[in-house]
């Protein structure tokens, strides 16, 4: 059915509360996934689709601490690589507690650079929140 100019059908008044509700549902609901979303794992994720690159670092210390989001892995390692550049870099990685004998102080471990950004590294091992592992799959 076609309505010509000024013949539309009025709105009800409830009709028109639940329109603006429904909007500031939406609104609401944008303005939260905006807020919610790490941007700092986007950023790496975006940089790791320029591929990664594969060194060595070495073991340096193995400590334990207690984080509600990963109760499972207690294990932290603090460990050096060298990076394309010749820089010595440290970084720290949380591991699951069954891997603990794998990574004792010395020990050579294999870490994974992002290509043009050697600051962010990585171990295959390491705990990473879903919401990054889930990016990386689709990414992938």
């Amino acid at each position: 059915m076609v309505y010509l100019s000024g013949s539309t059908p009025r709105r009800t008044p409830l009709q028109r509360m639940a329109r603006v509700l429904l909007g500031l549902v939406a609104v609401s609901f944008i303005v939260w996934a905006l807020v919610s979303i790490p941007y700092d794992i986007l950023r790496a994720e975006r940089s790791r689709l320029f591929g990664e690159e594969i060194t060595t670092g070495l073991v340096l210390k193995l400590r334990t601490d207690e984080d509600p989001d990963h109760p499972h892995a207690r294990v932290v390692i603090e460990y050096t690589y060298v990076d394309p550049d010749g820089y010595a870099r440290r970084a720290e990685a949380r591991l699951p507690d069954s891997l603990w004998r794998s990574y004792r102080p010395g020990r050579v471990i294999k870490v994974l650079l992002v290509k043009g950004r050697p600051d962010i590294s990585r171990i295959p091992d390491e705990v990473e929140p879903a919401f990054q592992v889930w990016l990386r799959n689709l990414m992938n």
